[in-house]
């Protein structure tokens, strides 16, 4: 899988300090829908945008944890079309280490309720449709207010300017 980004804290704060910790795995997607809208997750609380993805539980294979975490976070059953590449995050600063694997995926079937965690309810997490254009307008525009937020708009954008490369 193509490497696409490594974001350390220097790269925001320009600290060299790095975190030695074992990173945790993760999967995210860019997930197409009927109209070529992508979903993004969208956290009510602090009106933050991110693609779809999460922590890939032990036992499981990269490809089941982006079925699982696209039937949770969108509500849709998926259809993994492509790698798309994969990003590395080391924040001492969060004390913070995550490589996170990307891919394209299209919704199969129709859309469903979200499955989400009591910390995703309670911080009016809900699922919304872009073209991928606007989606990244939206990630883009957003001025990131801690050190995560801002690790996390990078990644975003690194992965959606990828799949704009060879989408348009």
């Amino acid at each position: 899988m193509k490497h696409l980004l490594t974001i350390t804290d220097k790269d925001i704060t320009g600290s060299h300090k790095l975190m030695s910790a074992k990173p945790r795995i993760a999967v995210g997607m860019v997930l197409f829908d009927e109209d070529n809208n992508i979903a993004l997750s969208h956290v009510g609380e602090w009106d933050l945008y991110g693609l779809p993805g999460g922590g890939v539980d032990d036992g499981e294979t990269l490809l089941a944890a982006v079925k699982r975490e696209a039937l949770e976070e969108t509500g849709c059953n998926c259809e993994i079309i492509a790698e798309i590449g994969w990003t590395c995050q080391n924040s001492a600063t969060d004390s913070f280490v995550m490589e996170k694997y990307h891919y394209l995926a299209k919704v199969v079937g129709t859309k469903g309720a979200l499955q989400l965690e009591d910390y995703e309810i309670a911080s009016g997490t809900t699922v919304r449709w872009y073209p991928l254009q606007k989606a990244m307008q939206v990630i883009a525009q957003r001025k990131p207010e801690n050190i995560g937020e801002e690790f996390m708009k990078r990644r975003d954008l690194a992965v959606l300017g990828e799949v704009a490369g060879y989408c348009g």
